[in-house]
């Protein structure tokens, strides 16, 4: 038993130490499977201008609305997916999508498709407007920092991670309803979620880990 715990404190120490080191350009570690889900909160400067606007959100299958907190989240099941333990590379599908409508003339902005691109820091979609031919843009930026997301030995944690609207992602709001929920490069939502690793810390390259 104590063998066991010392190896897992070795594994633990040796993960925060390979975090806490910036990794030089192009020298990302292996990427470990993951599954999850991520939910994504509107912020209320966008909930604001939206309800203003006339526009509602509502989340496309297999993704599910809940409008139970301060501002609606739409909660996006993470199938499948890769991501390096560094956090410089890697990425997921996020499953379903979001869907903005404006009951009052049923103009609808699709987002589906959506896809987390950890090495560009994006969040990628295809937008569609009243179901016209949906074309692939980028629809939010986002950092990862240590105080929003942690690392551990069985998953990835994220809380409150910022997801900035692009001019892109602006110009489909603006293409859709003549207007856009927040301003370019502001919180269009907060991202909260955990991954799963799919592969044991204990079982990736020793280098990896300390």
């Amino acid at each position: 038993m104590r063998r066991t715990a010392l190896t897992t404190t070795a594994l633990a120490l040796g993960l925060t130490a390979m975090l806490a080191t910036a990794a030089p350009a192009g020298a990302a570690g292996p990427e470990v499977p993951v599954k999850g889900q991520a939910t994504f909160c509107l912020s209320q400067a966008a909930t604001t201008k939206l309800t203003s606007m006339g526009v509602v959100l509502t989340a496309i299958a297999p993704a599910t609305l809940d409008t139970t907190g301060p501002t609606p989240c739409v909660t996006t099941p993470v199938s499948k997916g890769a991501i390096s333990l560094d956090l410089v590379s890697g990425g997921a599908p996020l499953d379903g999508g979001f869907s903005f409508t404006k009951p009052a003339d049923q103009t609808r902005l699709d987002f589906t498709n959506l896809y987390s691109n950890l090495t560009r820091r994006t969040i990628t979609a295809d937008a569609a407007v009243d179901g016209a031919a949906p074309a692939n843009l980028d629809l939010a930026t986002y950092d990862v920092s240590t105080d929003k997301v942690k690392v551990g030995l069985t998953g990835v944690d994220a809380v409150g991670v910022d997801a900035n609207l692009t001019q892109f992602g602006a110009d489909a709001f603006i293409s859709a309803f003549e207007d856009q929920p927040v301003d370019t490069g502001k919180p269009l939502f907060a991202i909260t979620g955990h991954v799963d690793l799919l592969q044991s810390v204990a079982a990736l390259p020793v280098g990896l880990t300390g």
